[in-house]
């Protein structure tokens, strides 16, 4: 099973942004499990298989759902 980890900044009140993405991911993939952290100093960052795929701070912009669902299922269909 694929694990998307979803570690968002709590005090800047990214969670709506960070659950919106889960639910995307939970309706489009069968097999993904998604993990949802909490963190700080304005981080938005999202790991698939415990590797980086999207960092806010990297791209200074948060990330468009439907390029992680792009992301996430170009990995799961090269497994």
């Amino acid at each position: 099973m694929t694990i998307v980890k979803i570690v968002y900044c709590r005090p800047c009140g990214y969670l709506d942004r960070a659950l919106e993405l889960a639910r995307d991911l939970l309706q489009y993939f069968e097999n993904v499990k998604v993990e949802i952290e909490q963190g700080k100093n304005g981080i938005f960052d999202v790991y698939l298989d415990n590797e980086l795929i999207f960092s806010r701070y990297k791209e200074k912009r948060f990330p468009e759902n439907m390029e992680i669902l792009k992301e996430v299922g170009k990995r799961i269909n090269n497994n």
